[in-house]
């Protein structure tokens, strides 16, 4: 699902829809008082973000799970959310807070104790191509999906072990020009 409405971007801009999403994929459908045990947060707090993820699209009833009328079942509407940079407010709704975790995570420790915790801070600088960058974009996004898929099926077989909620921040531009103007003008010369 593209999120590109504002509404849907500040659905899911909070960190605990965030974890009610995910758990909705690991486990398929839930009821609140569920999902409130499994992210633990209180049901009252999970039921109005179920709300807000309902009224912005990214969720929807599963009344075929319902024990009866009054009984709400609640699935994912898609396997994954993915935000479009054009979406009105995104660099504030979800860069800034992403940014901030990012500065606490490379805070934290010296490079060797907490690559050994499963934490890292990586910057690469790499002399590419265009259709290098893409291959590049094209690899690190399939990875990405894969391990993404891998970790909620382990969820969904592991029970009740304990599971950290692990993000990745990626980001492949050029670095001098991150709009990409230089290559459009460039273009446009050759053009001419």
């Amino acid at each position: 699902m593209d999120i590109t409405e504002p509404e849907a971007l500040r659905a899911i801009a909070n960190p605990v829809r965030q974890r009610i999403l995910m758990q909705l994929a690991v486990v398929g459908h839930a009821r609140a008082a569920d999902l409130a045990e499994a992210i633990g947060q209180p049901a009252n707090s999970v039921s109005f973000h179920l709300r807000v993820l309902a009224k912005a699209g990214m969720i929807t009833e599963a009344p075929e799970h319902a024990r009866d009328k009054r009984d709400r079942v609640w699935t994912n509407v898609a396997t994954s959310y993915n935000v479009k940079p054009s979406a009105g407010g995104a660099a504030e709704l979800i860069l800034r807070p992403t940014i901030e975790w990012l500065s606490e995570v490379f805070a934290h420790g010296d490079h060797e104790s907490t690559r050994d915790a499963g934490r890292t801070f990586m910057l690469t600088t790499m002399l590419l191509t265009r259709d290098e960058g893409k291959e590049l974009v094209h690899e690190l996004s399939e990875l990405l999906n894969r391990w993404s898929e891998r970790s909620v099926a382990a969820a969904r077989d592991a029970g009740r072990d304990t599971r950290e909620v692990y993000q990745v921040l990626t980001a492949v531009a050029p670095r001098d020009d991150p709009s990409g103007s230089a290559d459009r003008a460039a273009q446009e010369a050759a053009k001419s």
